[in-house]
C-alpha cells in the first residue's frame, strides 16, 4: 500500500526542488548518529524537539492515512495501480510512501526573535547525498559544530540530516540556532511531545507564557474570554481512536485562575446552548410550518433534508456542551473534550479525492499567480535601483566599458548598491572583465532578484544567471556609448519600456541583454514559465504584463524612447 496523504509532509522538502536552480553539490553530507539527540524513550524525531521551544506541532501521517477517516481517498488513490504508485516513488527522493511524521516547532533566540525548524521522518532510509543534489542544488556547506548545514545562495531553506532516515527544514539561518547546543528534556513542552510520542494522530502545544504578547493585546476582549486567554500553556490532540475527539487542555499560573477560566468557559457554553436553541427552532418552523401542503414537490427534497440533518446536528453540539465530561479541572489545569463524530469524518474523507481533483488546479493557478507577483515585485525594485543610480550619478546606468570601449561588465553589476549588495559591488574589480580571475567568483553569485520564479534555468549554469533583460539599441532605453537621462524619454516614460523579464538566461554580470534595431525584425521573447504574457518594466517603474499576441508595431514602439509613435492602450 503506498500512503498518498503522506505526501503532504513530502511537499515541504519537495518544494525546494521548484525553488532553486540546478547545480551539483559541493559535498556529500555526512550522516550521523542521533543517539547523541537526546536519550530515552521518544521517536528519533521527536527526541529532536526541544522542550523548551515556545509551540510545536507533531502529525502522524502515517497513523492518519491508515485511519478509517482516509478510507475513501486512500481507495481511490490506490485505483491508480501499482504501477503507477511505484513510478512515483521513483520518482521522488526520499520516496512519498515512505514519509510517516512531520513535525514543526519554533524557538525564540537571545533576541527573541522567532526561529522556525521543521523535521520530516520516514520509515525507509535515504541517500541524503541525492536529496542535497535535488533539492539544494548550487549549495554552500557550514559546519554547526560537528553538524553540516547545506544552504543555497539565492534562497533561505537550509537542510540538516542528522541520520538518513530524518530531514531537519530550516530557514534563514534557524538551524545555526537550532544546531548551537543539544536539544533541552525539560521545559514546558515535555508533557505534549511525551503525548505526541503515545500515537495521537495530531498534537500541537504553545507556552503562551513565554510569547511576546503587548500588555494591552487583551483589553477589548470581554472579561469571560480575557479569563480564558490567560492560560499558561495550551495543548491540543486529536486521537482517531476507537473514541475520535479533540483535547484540549490549558494549564494557569494557579488552581484560582483555571478556576475563573472554567466558569468563563461553563458560561460561554451555556450562551452557545442558547444560540443554538434559536437556530433549532427555526430549522423546526420551517420543517413543521403547518403550511407545508403534503406531498411535498421533489424540488423540496434537498432543503427538507438538510432541515432534518441540521436539527441533528444541533441536537448532537447540544450534548457536547451539556456533558459533564466537556470540561474538567484538575487543580491548575483545564481540560476540554470534544468527540468527533467519526461517521461523519468517514462519510466526509470519501470526498477529499474529488475535492483535491478540483483544488489542484486552482492551486496550481494560485502558484503562478505569486510567481508572477514577485516577478513583478523583482521588476519594481530594479526600476527603483535605475532611478535611484540616475538621481545620484545623473544618468540611466549603462554597461560598464574598458579604455576601448568594450564592454566587459552589465549594468547589473552597476546597480548592485541600489539593490542592497553594496558589498558584493565593492569587492568587483571594475578595470577588468566579468569572468576574470577576481570577478568570476563574484559572478557566480545567484541574486534574488535578478532570478524570475516563473523562469527556467540551465542544467548546469556555470555563473549566476538572470530572467531581466534590458532592451538596448538604436532608440531605447538602454543604447552603447549614451549616458542617457530620463529627460532623453519624449515618448514618456510611461510609453517605454526598460526592461523585460524573458525565459532566455544570461550570466547577470555579464554584458548581455535584449538586442533592438528599429529597422530590423525584433527577436523572439519567450515568456518565463511558458506563458502568454511576459512582464515589462518602464521608465516610471511601473510594471505591466505584454500579451505575446501584440503587434510588432505596437512592441517596437513600446522599445523606443523618443519615437514619436502613438500607442493605443488597446494595442497591448
Amino acid at each position: 500500500m503506498r500512503f498518498a496523504l503522506r505526501t503532504g509532509g513530502f511537499a515541504v522538502v519537495a518544494a525546494l526542488a521548484a525553488a532553486v536552480t540546478a547545480l551539483q553539490p559541493d559535498a556529500a553530507p555526512q550522516s550521523s548518529s542521533l543517539s547523541a539527540a537526546q536519550p530515552g524513550d521518544l521517536p528519533a524525531d521527536l527526541a529532536l524537539v526541544p522542550a523548551d521551544a515556545v509551540g510545536f506541532v507533531h502529525v502522524g501521517l502515517a497513523e492518519l492515512w491508515k485511519n478509517e477517516v482516509m478510507d475513501g481517498f486512500r481507495k481511490t488513490w490506490e485505483k491508480a495501480g501499482p504501477k503507477a504508485l511505484s513510478a512515483l516513488d521513483a520518482q521522488f527522493i526520499p520516496a512519498p510512501s515512505s514519509i510517516a511524521r512531520g513535525t514543526a516547532f519554533v524557538m525564540l533566540d537571545d533576541k527573541k526573535k522567532p526561529q522556525a525548524v521543521g523535521i520530516l521522518a520516514f520509515s525507509v532510509a535515504f541517500d541524503p547525498a541525492k536529496v542535497v543534489k535535488l533539492y539544494l542544488p548550487n549549495n554552500t556547506t557550514e559546519k554547526v559544530g560537528s553538524k553540516t548545514v547545506y544552504r543555497t545562495p539565492d534562497h533561505e531553506v537550509e537542510l540538516y540530516f542528522p541520520d538518513n532516515k530524518h530531514i531537519v527544514v530550516g530557514y534563514g539561518g534557524s538551524l545555526n540556532y537550532y544546531l548551537s547546543k543539544e536539544p533541552a528534556k525539560d521545559g514546558p513542552l515535555a508533557p505534549a511531545i511525551k503525548l505526541a510520542a503515545s500515537g495521537k494522530v495530531l498534537v500541537a502545544s504553545a507556552d503562551i507564557s513565554a510569547l511576546p504578547i503587548p500588555p494591552n493585546a487583551f483589553k477589548d476582549v470581554p472579561p469571560e474570554g480575557r479569563a480564558i486567554l490567560q492560560a499558561k500553556q495550551l495543548t491540543l490532540a486529536v486521537d482517531l481512536g476507537a473514541d475520535a475527539r479533540v483535547d484540549l487542555r490549558a494549564t494557569y499560573a494557579d488552581a484560582a485562575a483555571a478556576q475563573g477560566a472554567e466558569k468563563a468557559v461553563k458560561d460561554l457554553a451555556e450562551l452557545g446552548r442558547k444560540e443554538l436553541a434559536k437556530s433549532k427552532k427555526e430549522l423546526e418552523d420551517k420543517l413543521y410550518d403547518p403550511k407545508i401542503k403534503s406531498p411535498r414537490p421533489p424540488s423540496d427534497l434537498p432543503e427538507a433534508m438538510a432541515t432534518v440533518f441540521g436539527l441533528g446536528a444541533i441536537n448532537r453540539l447540544d450534548e457536547i456542551l451539556t456533558d459533564p465530561k466537556f470540561i474538567t479541572r484538575n487543580n491548575a489545569e483545564l481540560a476540554l473534550a470534544v468527540p468527533l463524530p467519526k461517521e461523519l469524518l468517514v462519510v466526509g474523507s470519501g470526498f477529499v479525492a474529488l475535492g483535491a481533483a478540483l483544488v489542484l488546479p486552482a492551486v496550481q493557478k494560485v502558484r503562478e499567480a505569486a510567481a508572477r507577483m514577485q516577478s513583478s515585485n523583482n521588476l519594481k525594485q530594479l526600476g527603483l535601483a535605475i532611478h535611484n543610480y540616475h538621481d545620484a550619478n545623473g544618468h540611466l546606468p549603462q554597461d560598464i566599458v574598458d579604455k576601448n570601449g568594450k564592454p566587459i561588465l552589465s549594468w547589473r553589476v552597476a546597480i548592485l548598491p541600489y539593490i542592497e549588495q553594496a558589498n558584493l559591488y565593492n569587492q568587483f574589480k571594475l578595470d577588468e572583465p566579468w569572468d576574470s580571475a577576481n570577478n568570476k567568483p563574484l559572478s557566480q553569485a545567484m541574486i534574488k532578484v535578478f532570478v524570475s520564479p516563473n523562469g527556467a534555468f540551465p542544467d548546469k549554469p556555470e555563473f549566476g544567471v538572470t530572467h531581466y533583460r534590458a532592451v538596448s539599441g538604436p532608440g531605447a532605453a538602454f543604447e552603447a556609448g549614451k549616458k542617457l537621462k530620463l529627460t532623453d524619454f519624449t515618448d514618456g516614460t510611461s510609453n517605454t519600456i526598460m526592461v523585460i523579464e524573458t525565459n532566455d538566461t544570461v550570466p547577470w554580470a555579464k554584458p548581455g541583454d535584449y538586442p533592438f534595431d528599429p529597422k530590423k525584425p525584433l527577436p523572439k521573447i519567450a515568456p518565463a514559465g511558458a506563458q502568454k504574457v511576459f512582464q515589462a518594466l518602464f521608465g516610471d517603474g511601473s510594471v505591466r504584463a505584454i500579451s505575446t499576441a501584440v503587434d510588432e508595431k505596437t512592441l517596437k514602439a513600446f522599445f523606443t524612447r523618443a519615437g514619436g509613435e502613438v500607442i493605443n492602450e488597446k494595442d497591448e
